[in-house]
């Protein structure tokens, strides 16, 4: 199976070299163009790929084209590729955020498979969150074709479309939260008089620990926490002071208004 990448930034890079890292598929079975030259030309370089020089040349060499491009410049490239798409007939996957499927075929003006997904960057490393879906054209075979792609590259969820946006934002922008989370876990160690980089590592640690323990526990969160938190110990009083700043509330206005601005993005 040939895959073809129109952009391969931040999302598409991570997705190729997670799929080249997993073993999956291999470089030379993935055609990619991209604007950035110096993205495409490392990308040549370093994981072996195949550089295209156009929309079309990639859509014919391409029994699966991966749209990787921003959501702002995604009815554009539509608008250059749907003649191609036409003739070749490959199955199209979308990673845009907020740009439904049934907006996709409004774009397209014609009927043909496409898959939306939704990954997480930790493709990189074997470790995304994909949320799949299809639109009414697409059969149970092209989104196991996408499935099986995706799989190698973490755990994927099949979901309804509608869910999409909430989706995205506990799986898709939570990378950031949880990263912003480790910085202060790190700066209040700095702040108690440890080296920024050491505790930087410890938090990572504990954090990627947390993360595998619960995911292997059939525990509610709760029941968690209360293993750790010894009465009148350290664990709690820190918990209590979450709480008192309303952490809960931060992170659930957080995955909200991630969510609205999913849905807005979708209604432009």
């Amino acid at each position: 199976m040939k895959l073809g990448f129109i952009g391969a930034g931040n999302m598409g890079g991570a997705i190729i070299k997670g799929l080249i890292k997993s073993g999956s598929i291999a470089a030379k079975d993935i055609n990619v163009t991209e604007k950035n030259k110096e993205i495409l030309n490392t990308l040549e370089k370093e994981q072996g790929i195949v550089p295209c020089s156009g929309y079309e040349e990639l859509i014919d060499k391409s029994d699966v084209v991966f749209m990787a491009v921003k959501p702002v410049v995604f009815p554009s490239v539509i608008a250059d590729i749907k003649g191609y798409i036409k003739e070749k007939k490959p199955l199209l996957i979308s990673m845009a955020a907020g740009i439904s499927t049934e907006s996709i075929d409004s774009m397209l003006g014609f009927e043909t498979p496409v898959v939306r997904i939704m990954p997480n960057i930790n493709a990189e490393i074997l470790m995304s969150a994909t949320a799949l879906c299809k639109n009414n054209v697409a059969g149970d075979r092209d989104i196991d074709t996408a499935e099986n792609i995706l799989s190698a590259i973490g755990m994927t969820a099949r979901i309804d479309e509608n869910l999409f946006a909430v989706f995205s934002a506990i799986a898709g922008c939570s990378p950031a939260y949880v990263y912003l989370f480790i910085d202060s876990l790190a700066k209040g160690a700095q702040k108690m008089g440890m080296n920024k980089k050491q505790a930087l590592e410890i938090a990572a640690a504990a954090v990627s620990g947390s993360a595998a323990m619960f995911s292997r526990s059939d525990a509610h969160p709760w029941e968690l926490i209360d293993k750790v938190c010894s009465p009148g110990g350290t664990t709690i009083e820190g918990v209590c002071t979450l709480e008192e700043y309303k952490f809960q509330s931060a992170i659930v206005k957080a995955v909200e208004n991630s969510v609205l601005k999913d849905r807005a993005l979708n209604k432009k």
